[in-house]
């Protein structure tokens, strides 16, 4: 287990790129009710948050940026109530900074605009300013929302699939059966709280 496995988990609802003049370009991590600063850089964490929930983040943008005919900001979907959407918070200084943050699809409360600049407020009364207009925004968070119901069919069509197979196979639950069985009840429980 990695030392920064406890940092992924479902109430992470923002991931920021910040710059610290300690740790350089570093990540915000915005949880329901508290922040940490990291010093990694977003594609980093990014990339340990895909890792840590054995998600393939390159397979998954192939996929869903020809369903959203676009090839950039494209929604990360972990699982059916972890989906991130990509939008741009601040204006990358050097090569290797990160311009856009990470936000918790069912965490954001709004994206408004007030004196011509566009902010995002999530659940937790917390907001940031994006450098995009409301307009760009609000259909980041709608190809999120698509993204939620397509990954929610796929789901649907792994259990109808796993289903037919039961119901066709007089066979013994193997280990890998039980632990996906886990998973769901997790994932329920998860959802539940």
């Amino acid at each position: 287990m990695r030392n920064d496995d406890g940092l992924y988990n479902s109430k992470l609802v923002a991931l920021i790129p910040y710059y610290d003049d300690e740790l350089g370009n570093a990540t915000k991590l915005i949880y329901e009710d508290k922040e940490i600063l990291v010093g990694k850089t977003v594609k980093t964490v990014i990339k340990n948050l895909c890792t840590h929930y054995q998600f393939d983040l390159k397979a998954s943008n192939n996929y869903y940026s020809k369903i959203l005919t676009s090839k950039s900001a494209i929604p990360i979907p972990i699982s059916t109530t972890l989906i991130y959407v990509q939008l741009k918070v601040r204006e990358p200084i050097g090569k290797d900074d990160g311009a856009m943050g990470y936000f918790k699809l069912n965490y954001v409360d709004k994206i408004y605009t007030t004196n011509g600049d566009t902010y995002i407020r999530l659940k937790n009364k917390t907001e940031f300013k994006l450098l995009c207009s409301s307009n760009t925004g609000i259909k980041q968070l709608k190809n999120g929302e698509l993204v939620e119901k397509l990954h929610k069919e796929v789901e649907k069509d792994k259990i109808k699939e796993a289903l037919v197979y039961y119901q066709n196979e007089d066979s013994p639950a193997m280990k890998s059966d039980i632990a996906r069985l886990f998973m769901k009840i997790d994932d329920i429980l998860e959802k539940i709280k």
